[in-house]
C-alpha cells in the first residue's frame, strides 16, 4: 500500500467520523466502505470492502474539515522594513562659483531650515569687485558707443557668480562697489552637509552645502522577488514608524527598481509620503504594509495542499472516496493559494487535518492512537509486542577484552 493511500484512508475514516453528528456519541455509530485497493499493510485488520464501525465522538479526534474549490483572487499583506530617505528629487547643493573668502558666514549650523533667497554667507572676491568697477565705469559712460552692451555684460557676468539682480541693482544705485557680497540660497529646505566655516578660501566647484526639502519623504522597501506580482506601482502603502506609535502614514509607491539585487533577491521600491510638518525624519526605520489581490483562479485554502518535498498534494473528494491529487500551486495569499492544475473550481477536498504528521513513523503513531480509541488492535507488520529480550537475559561486551561477561 503506498502513502498516499495510507493517507487517504485514514481521512476517509476521520471525514466520516466528523461529517455524521450522533446524539448518542458513545453508542452512535458510522459504517465507512473501504476499497480492496486500500488494504493497509499497516496491521489494520479489514476485509476487502469491509465496513468499519466508529462512533461520532471519535471525530474530535481527527481534526478535518473541508473546502470547496471557488474561482477568486487570492489576498496578499506583505510587509517590509525600510527606512526615511530624503526626496532625490528635493536635493540641492550650493557651490562657490568663483575664487575668494568667506569672510562672513551666516548659515553656519548643520540642520537649519533656511528659505530659498535667504543669505548664507558673504564672500570676497576680487574677480566680482573688477566686475562691479567694470558695471559702473560702463553706468558712467552714459548709453551709445556700445556702453549698453558692456553694461548688460556685467551685469549678465555678477549674474552667472550667483549675485542676486536685487544686489546688483544696489551697486549701481550706490555708485561704489562692494569688497563683499551675499550669496543667497536658492532652495529652500533642512541643511544637511555645510562644508565650509567662516574665513575659508573656496574655489570654483567647491561644495559649501547640501541642502533637502523633507516636505516629502521616501520610505524604500525591499520586497522579494515571490511578491513582486502583487507590487505596482500606483499601489497604496501604509507605513507605521517606532517613533509613532498607533499612527499610520499613507503614501503610494511610485518606483521601482528594475534590477533584482543578487544577494538579497530583492527589488528596492519607493513609496512617496507627505510630510509638511517635518515629523518624519531620514533614517528612522518603518514598517511598509501593503495589500494587493492576486490574480483570479481557483483558490483553496493555504492548508489544502500538503507539499511532500517532491510534488504538491490535495486530497479531492472523487468517486466516492478521497483521492490524493497532485497540484500545481500558482500565487500564494495569506489563507488561501491558486492552483494552477489538478482542481477544478467546485471541487470538496480536505481543508485540514491536523492530526495527521507528514511522516511515515507519525503518521503510524496516529493511525495506532486512532485504532486504540476506536477499541481496535493494530498490528504492527507481524511484529510480536508481547515478548522480546530482557535485560537479564542479554550479554553484555567486555569492556577489557571485547569479550562477553557470563
Amino acid at each position: 500500500m503506498t502513502w498516499s493511500h495510507r493517507y487517504a484512508t485514514l481521512l476517509m475514516l476521520a471525514l466520516a467520523c466528523r461529517a455524521t453528528p450522533a446524539q448518542d456519541p458513545e453508542s452512535e455509530k458510522v459504517t465507512v466502505a473501504v476499497s480492496p485497493s486500500q488494504d493497509t499493510d499497516m496491521g489494520m485488520e479489514m476485509s476487502d470492502g469491509g465496513p468499519l464501525e466508529i462512533t461520532a465522538s471519535q471525530a474530535q479526534l481527527a481534526g478535518v474539515t473541508i473546502a470547496i474549490a471557488t474561482r477568486a483572487a487570492t489576498e496578499r499583506t506583505i510587509r517590509a522594513f525600510a527606512e526615511v530617505v530624503p526626496d532625490e528629487r528635493l536635493l540641492g547643493e550650493v557651490n562657490a562659483r568663483v575664487d575668494g573668502w568667506v569672510e562672513r558666514l551666516l548659515l553656519n549650523e548643520t540642520g537649519r531650515l533656511v528659505q530659498a533667497g535667504e543669505p548664507l554667507f558673504e564672500i570676497y572676491a576680487p574677480a566680482v569687485v573688477a566686475a562691479q568697477e567694470e558695471l559702473l565705469l560702463a553706468k558712467r559712460l552714459g548709453p551709445g558707443s556700445g556702453n549698453d552692451s558692456l553694461v548688460v555684460a556685467a551685469r549678465r557676468r555678477l549674474r552667472l557668480w550667483n549675485i542676486d539682480s536685487s544686489t546688483v541693482a544696489a551697486i549701481e544705485a550706490s555708485g561704489r562697489p562692494r569688497r563683499r557680497l551675499p550669496i543667497l540660497s536658492p532652495y529652500t529646505g533642512h541643511v544637511l552637509e555645510k562644508s565650509v566655516i567662516e574665513g575659508q578660501m573656496v574655489h570654483p566647484g567647491d561644495r559649501l552645502f547640501l541642502i533637502a526639502d523633507l516636505s516629502t519623504v521616501w520610505v524604500e522597501p525591499a520586497i522579494f522577488e515571490r511578491d513582486l506580482q502583487f507590487v505596482a506601482v500606483g499601489q497604496r502603502a501604509e507605513v507605521r514608524l517606532d517613533a509613532f506609535p498607533g499612527e499610520v502614514f499613507h503614501g503610494r509607491v511610485t518606483f521601482m527598481q528594475p534590477v533584482l539585487d543578487r544577494h538579497t533577491r530583492a527589488v528596492r521600491m519607493r513609496i512617496e509620503i507627505p510630510n509638511p510638518d517635518y515629523r518624519l525624519k531620514p533614517m528612522m526605520y518603518a514598517t511598509v504594509t501593503l495589500r494587493a489581490r492576486g490574480v483570479t483562479g481557483v483558490t483553496v485554502p493555504l492548508t489544502a495542499v500538503l507539499p511532500t518535498g517532491e510534488q504538491n498534494l490535495a486530497f479531492v473528494f472523487r468517486d466516492g472516496g478521497i483521492v490524493p491529487t497532485p497540484v500545481e500551486v500558482g500565487s500564494r495569499g495569506d489563507s488561501t493559494l491558486t492552483i494552477l492544475s489538478g482542481v477544478a473550481v467546485g471541487d470538496t477536498l480536505i481543508a485540514s487535518a491536523t492530526f495527521l504528521f507528514d511522516s511515515e513513523s507519525s503518521l503510524a503513531a496516529a493511525m495506532q492512537g486512532l485504532m486504540l480509541n476506536m477499541g481496535m488492535g493494530l498490528d504492527m507488520g507481524g511484529m510480536d509486542m508481547e515478548e522480546g529480550p530482557k535485560m537479564g537475559d542479554m550479554v553484555m561486551p567486555d569492556s577489557a577484552t571485547g569479550g562477553g561477561r557470563p
